[in-house]
């Protein structure tokens, strides 16, 4: 396991920006992959204590939002739970803050870190995640982590014209399937949502969590069309992305 390189911060042209198919790979609760030209993103993947069954999987680069169980097993001694020699990006210095801006990762991936709270309007939740946003494949994608509360103006600033947006909707350790609704409609360019971080009985430990149902019934009630995928893979590109908004299910890797 290669340690964090983040090597300058960047002001210039997209890295990764050129177009082309991106192969987005749902793992289960916040975890998914997203293959671009034979190189691999992966977001979040949990520890052994969480059941879902698609891991260990390969991956180049490695993003974590933070520190808890259901989404960096580094944290809890578990080295075996992603293939390869991927460089793992660790966003927060030593005062535990997001080491916020746009960070070049390697020559195809630069990712803006956005920090958030991950404390929820109940209370629920501890300190703070931190949110990614970058370009792959001429798509901007986000990925919210545990994000505990509507978005800032600051925050919708620095994630940028979103287009495809990995989200929470669970509620009590993050944003509920009503402030989920709220967070979408901050970020008006989205037009792919993907839904994370809920109960799915027997895989989530946390009976907490509501499943996906409440959140579907309200994307529904805004006319947003909801697709119900056979498959954890989809490919996105511009000339592929929906011109409306969509809502896309996607059942998580068995294997």
């Amino acid at each position: 396991m290669r340690k964090l390189v983040v090597l300058s911060m960047l002001f210039g042209a997209l890295i990764g920006g050129m177009a082309a198919e991106v192969e987005i790979t749902y793992l289960g609760h916040s975890c998914f992959t997203l293959e671009y030209q034979g190189k691999i993103v992966m977001i979040d993947p949990y520890a052994s204590y969480v059941l879902y069954p698609a891991l260990p999987k390969p991956a180049d680069v490695v993003l974590i939002t933070h520190g808890h169980i259901d989404h960096c097993p580094w944290c809890y001694g578990e080295k075996d739970r992603v293939l390869g020699n991927p460089i793992l990006v660790w966003p927060f210095d030593k005062k535990k803050r997001v080491m916020e801006g746009t960070w070049k990762i390697t020559d195809w991936l630069k990712v803006t870190f956005v920090e958030a709270s991950h404390v929820t309007k109940s209370g629920h939740g501890q300190g703070l995640v931190c949110m990614f946003a970058f370009d792959l494949g001429g798509v901007r994608f986000a990925h919210l982590g545990d994000l505990g509360r509507p978005l800032t103006r600051k925050q919708i600033e620095a994630l940028g014209n979103v287009q495809v947006l990995m989200i929470p909707v669970g509620g009590y350790f993050t944003i509920d399937a009503s402030e989920a609704v709220q967070v979408i409609k901050q970020l008006p360019s989205v037009r792919v949502v993907l839904p994370m971080h809920y109960y799915v009985e027997g895989y989530c430990p946390w009976k907490e969590i509501a499943p996906l149902d409440g959140f579907l019934e309200l994307a529904r009630a805004e006319g947003w069309t909801v697709r119900e995928f056979d498959s954890p893979r989809v490919t996105v590109s511009p000339e592929t992305l929906p011109e409306k908004l969509e809502v896309w299910v996607l059942p998580f890797a068995t294997e």
